[in-house]
């Protein structure tokens, strides 16, 4: 007589156990984007400037400059924000329909991280203002003088050896020399000679925390009386 063998059958309650842990699991991991952790918020500007950077290096400029200009906006102590974001702005410019918008913008945060103190900046303005072939100067109005102040500036930086930089091209330098009349090379000597660091001012996020109120979440109705009472004090 031939013996026949059922499979073994788990009991209910380990197979539940099991079930449940797979799920928990499941939920747990997640997809592989939200494994990697979540997208950085506000409160995280170094966070976002890598994310940036990593936009900007995977994707192009135009992707990572939404995100730069967040960063650029805390002010003192993200002035490299502010130059990347302005680097950035010029080298889309040329091949965008906001071309004279994007460099007005471009400009505007060079200005204000060369003014706070970064060198690469004032290279930057130094290269473009210069009226000379420059990469990513095609749209940018020529303004030699204050081109020559920034190289002038950007000339004593102390940055600027303590990380190498190189210097403003000699033929920018040449073309400044040969075009500006004395009394403008007398303006820029100034402009350098005068020159103090100007720093946005800095931003704070708002407190994250337990007590802090959803902006969703509905008031009651002795709220909005307390803030229609306040409001028409």
């Amino acid at each position: 007589m031939s013996a026949t063998f059922s499979k073994p059958r788990l009991p209910a309650t380990i197979i539940a156990t099991l079930l449940s842990a797979a799920l928990l699991g499941a939920c747990a991991t997640g997809s592989s984007h939200e494994a990697r952790g979540p997208a950085p918020s506000i409160n995280q500007p170094e966070r976002l400037l890598a994310h940036a950077r990593k936009a900007q290096a995977n994707k192009g400029c135009d992707k990572a400059i939404p995100t730069y200009r967040v960063i650029a906006g805390f002010g003192e102590g993200y002035e490299v924000a502010q130059y990347e974001l302005g680097a950035c702005l010029l080298e889309t410019a040329p091949t965008s329909e906001q071309a004279s918008l994007l460099t007005q913008e471009g400009l505007f945060w060079l200005r204000r991280a060369a003014w706070a103190g970064n060198a690469r900046a004032q290279w930057r303005l130094a290269m473009v203002l210069s009226g000379a072939p420059s990469p990513y100067a095609e749209n940018v109005a020529a303004v030699p003088t204050e081109a020559m102040g920034w190289a002038l500036v950007y000339k004593d930086n102390a940055t600027r050896e303590l990380y190498g930089l190189a210097p403003v091209y000699p033929k920018v330098l040449n073309h400044l020399n040969a075009t500006l009349p004395q009394n403008a090379k007398a303006d820029a000597t100034t402009f350098a000679d005068d020159f103090v660091e100007i720093k946005m001012a800095i931003f704070t996020p708002p407190a994250q925390g337990p007590n802090v109120e959803k902006a969703d979440k509905p008031r009651s109705q002795g709220q909005h009386s307390h803030l229609k009472q306040t409001a028409n004090r």
